[in-house]
């Protein structure tokens, strides 16, 4: 409890700490009875870090008993030492990476949605965590339930660290009748305002046809006019069926929501400063022939 009190604290008790709750985890066979030196040792250890860094000139030690610290941390639901928990296990150096055994978190990440508010600290360290867990594993233990957990959490750009594992998840999570469906417009508007940065874009992803004809279909402008904004700067569609499909979404969305022509006018131009890039003239041109055609519409 003194050590609890010290303003400063140096990398060495960090280390230390994280080395007495491998002692504690293995020296208790009921882990519960020594929760509250467990939740100390943590707190001595991390609290005081920044969340904000995911670097740390600490050198951690992780063994298999540390893995039992989860059930005791989450159970006991306090926010601030389940932030130290993951930032003991998110934190990375030059001779580590993040612990392997994070992934067993994500079955306890899903019943956080039950947070009204989460500190931002907290929401800091599970954005960055689900970010490295990625969505393979939220989607086995249930989609659902991710989605809801995403929509509390209410994670901003700033709040991802690996935003090319971000993008991933994002995508992954929309192409989901689940995620299409329930996913927070927030979400959708941070993968526009990813797109709008080309380096953190995976190589690797490919044009979802299905979600522009589901967001149409269904009527979610909002949505539907990030989707569109993240389809030309990601896959800038050229000639055929996919041209097509966005010109008449285009068309639609100017006559649902007439300021949305010049939102992607101005997304493309960040884009295009960014990214070095110039403004597709196809994407120009639809622009100003669904701008004409609202006049046309006013007119009549």
């Amino acid at each position: 409890m003194d050590l609890q009190n010290l303003e400063n604290r140096t990398r060495q008790l960090t280390e230390m700490a994280y080395e007495w709750c491998s002692v504690v985890c293995e020296n208790y066979s009921d882990l519960m009875s020594a929760k509250d030196l467990l939740l100390l040792s943590l707190e001595i250890g991390f609290h005081h870090l920044d969340p904000e860094d995911p670097w740390t000139d600490a050198n951690l030690t992780h063994t298999q008993h540390h893995q039992q610290m989860v059930e005791v941390v989450c159970e006991d639901g306090d926010p601030e030492a389940i932030a130290n928990l993951l930032f003991a296990w998110t934190a990375r150096d030059h001779s580590h990476e993040p612990h392997p055994s994070l992934k067993i978190c994500a079955g306890h990440f899903i019943h956080l949605h039950h947070l009204q508010h989460f500190p931002p600290r907290l929401r800091q360290l599970v954005s960055h965590a689900i970010g490295l867990i990625g969505y393979e594993e939220f989607e086995q233990i249930g989609v659902d339930g991710f989605v809801r957990l995403l929509n509390s959490l209410s994670a901003e750009v700033g709040d991802m660290n690996n935003r090319t594992q971000w993008i991933s998840l994002i995508l992954d999570t929309i192409q989901s009748s689940e995620g299409i469906q329930n996913l927070s417009h927030q979400y959708w508007k941070s993968l526009t305002q990813l797109a709008v940065a080309q380096s953190w874009w995976p190589r690797d992803s490919t044009y979802i046809p299905h979600i522009t004809t589901f967001l149409a279909a269904n009527h979610e402008w909002g949505k539907l006019e990030c989707w569109v904004g993240v389809v030309w700067m990601a896959w800038p569609p050229e000639t055929g069926s996919v041209m097509e499909e966005i010109q008449h979404v285009i068309f639609s969305l100017f006559h649902q929501q007439p300021g949305a022509i010049q939102r992607l006018q101005q997304w493309m131009e960040q884009w295009s400063n960014e990214s070095i890039s110039v403004v597709p003239e196809s994407f120009t041109q639809i622009c100003n022939e669904a701008c004409l055609q609202g006049v046309h519409q006013v007119g009549l």
